[in-house]
């Protein structure tokens, strides 16, 4: 079987179900594992602006899907030569990819009909299931149920409480996590600040999540890594304000990939909350750094 995903958790999945070596095509975001680097790259973003400030990539994303514009571009004459079976895409958030009434045109246009298969999970439950969809598609189905597994569950319980933990996927302006992140924080013990299970992301201020006292802070910018975000942070006043933030386990860099990838790293993203949360030690080296540069001494220039 020939596979094109323009979704970075699809080829995560595909990889995991163990048929990586079926992938013939790629999105520009589709980075892991490391052999998919080497493969033909099928859709991109039509502006490469990701070392631009937040504030301003968020601008242009809210201009351009306000005029009902895509944010990326599908290489039409590349998929008429790769000629897939399958295509993996979404239809749940047109800022994370192309939709499949964009891939549905752009396959018309290459003379080519590939199977098409459209992932919308919004919950952990969803996720589940869409890693399912994917092994049943790819000829994986029982290894697909036994990968899906890790993202059923139920709640950890804690005893003494559980902590308040705010989760946020952009920092200017600061956007509180939704769809499957708040089950996480729960699966993880904490109890999760912004929305409910499913809503999207809420945005929101600084102070305002200062004013709901989370004792643990996760930035993971949607599409960062973690040296990204700390590259931000190290040159703007948005770093100083956050050291003031009060939260008694910290403030916590981490990679995007274990809160906005609906795939198989999602269970590494709750095993990273357990961490900072206390209840467990991690098992190999992960994605995060903790938010404490040193303050300029009193005197000194800043």
């Amino acid at each position: 079987m020939r596979i094109v995903s323009v979704l970075p958790s699809a080829t995560e999945t595909v990889a995991a179900l163990g048929h990586l070596g079926e992938l013939v095509g790629r999105s520009a975001e589709c980075d892991a594992p490391a052999e998919v680097r080497r493969l033909p790259v099928v859709m991109r973003p039509k502006s490469l602006d990701s070392e631009r400030p937040s504030a301003e990539i968020d601008a242009r994303v809210r201009s351009t899907r306000a005029g009902d514009q895509s944010l990326y571009e599908l290489d039409i004459p590349l998929l008429a030569r790769l000629r897939p079976d399958l295509i993996l895409t979404q239809d749940l958030c047109g800022v994370c990819s192309v939709t499949d009434a964009e891939v549905e045109a752009a396959c018309h246009a290459a003379g080519i009909d590939p199977r098409i298969v459209s992932l919308t999970p919004r919950t952990l439950g969803d996720v589940a299931e869409t890693i399912e969809t994917i092994g049943a598609a790819i000829g994986a189905s029982e290894a697909s149920r036994r990968l899906a597994a890790s993202l059923r569950g139920t709640p950890s319980a804690r005893s003494g409480g559980r902590p308040r933990v705010a989760v946020v996927e952009w920092i200017d302006p600061a956007i509180l996590a939704g769809l499957w992140t708040p089950e996480m924080v729960e699966r993880a013990g904490g109890e999760p600040i912004g929305p409910t299970s499913g809503g999207v992301g809420q945005r929101t201020t600084w102070a305002s999540i200062a004013r709901r006292r989370p004792e643990l802070i996760v930035v993971a910018p949607c599409s960062f890594a973690v040296e990204r975000t700390v590259r931000e942070l190290s040159t703007t006043r948005l770093g100083d304000r956050l050291l003031d933030l009060p939260t008694g386990r910290g403030i916590w860099i981490a990679d995007e990939a274990y809160f906005s990838r609906p795939g198989p790293r999602l269970a590494d993203g709750i095993r990273l909350l357990r961490t900072l949360l206390g209840d467990e030690r991690p098992d190999r080296p992960m994605g995060i750094q903790r938010w404490d540069p040193p303050r300029p001494a009193r005197g000194d220039v800043a």
